[in-house]
């Protein structure tokens, strides 16, 4: 200010910058933003270097749903990097999901504690707990036998399904990508049966089988039943709640194309349409809106080219 009283008083710009032992660069820097500023003394404070804007920063609405998906899961960097990636074809690194969470003021050490663990006779919620069957096609389409993969929710029984041409651990793999890219919600567990293509018969806790090593990896958790639990009554009771019977599974179809569309046809009004006694006279779709975080969600229909 006392230089731009002597200005204003000799209005010679190399006598202020004489008398106060300063350049005229510095002059002219800090008149020009004084006067931008209507001559306002608070112009003349510190100011961040900070850039105005970031060209590479992660978007707001990017934060955004990577905040709630943290929120709803708990989960840590590698599982949201892979939920980003399947849901909403998001891509960040394990090391910025870190970074933007911690600035967010989310402790990242509490991510193992606050995982949830699902126990028997505890009231479930949407992915802690899903089913997955396999059933034969009766009849061969187009001089193939086809294989009918089915998944259902246990909370919601939302229902998912595809065919493949062969019962593998390859298929196996796939139907596990296929099931965590259809449904709405992250898949915390898995019952599988006991068949080679997700366990070895042998060594039915096997933890070196490709299946076991994947959902490891996407860090779900896997239930196989051993060979005494799957021949007891009560087992094969509580399984039964949730093995619909499918009548076009003994359908004799002309083509795979047929087939899909008559399997698509079945869980778009299974999902939707149909009540289900086992959650209170409601259809799944219902069931799953009852939670506050899926409200919004559109009628359920995933689909799959077939393969």
């Amino acid at each position: 200010m006392l230089w731009f009283a002597e200005y204003e008083r000799v209005k010679k710009v190399p006598d202020v910058c004489k008398k106060f032992g300063i350049s005229r660069k510095t002059f002219y820097k800090w008149w020009k933003r004084y006067n931008a500023a209507q001559q306002k003394p608070e112009s003349l404070a510190n100011q961040s270097r900070k850039p105005h804007r970031n060209p590479r920063a992660t978007p707001d609405h990017i934060v955004q749903r990577l905040k709630s998906l943290r929120e709803q899961t708990g989960f840590g960097q590698k599982r949201l990097q892979l939920y980003l990636s399947l849901w909403y074809g998001i891509e960040l690194a394990e090391n910025t999901i870190w970074k933007i969470l911690r600035r967010s003021g989310i402790d990242m050490k509490e991510t193992k504690s606050r995982r949830r663990k699902v126990k028997p006779h505890e009231p479930l919620l949407p992915g802690d707990r899903v089913i997955i069957f396999v059933k034969p096609m009766e009849k061969l389409i187009g001089k193939q036998r086809y294989f009918y993969y089915a998944a259902i929710d246990e909370c919601t029984h939302l229902r998912i399904a595809h065919l493949y041409a062969r019962h593998s651990t390859l298929s196996a793999l796939d139907f596990v990508q296929y099931l965590l890219t259809s449904f709405p919600f992250p898949v915390h567990y898995i019952h599988t049966p006991l068949d080679n293509a997700f366990t070895s018969i042998a060594h039915s806790r096997s933890r070196t089988h490709a299946f076991t090593q994947n959902l490891r990896r996407l860090g779900i958790k896997q239930h196989i039943p051993t060979r005494k639990q799957s021949q007891s009554k009560l087992y094969n009771e509580r399984i039964r709640r949730f093995d619909s019977p499918e009548v076009f599974i003994t359908f004799p179809f002309n083509s795979i194309v047929d087939a899909e569309r008559m399997v698509n046809n079945y869980l778009f009004d299974y999902n939707n349409n149909q009540p289900r006694k086992e959650i209170g006279m409601v259809t799944p779709l219902e069931k799953l809106k009852s939670f506050e975080q899926f409200a919004g969600t559109p009628p359920f229909q995933p689909k799959k080219e077939n393969g």
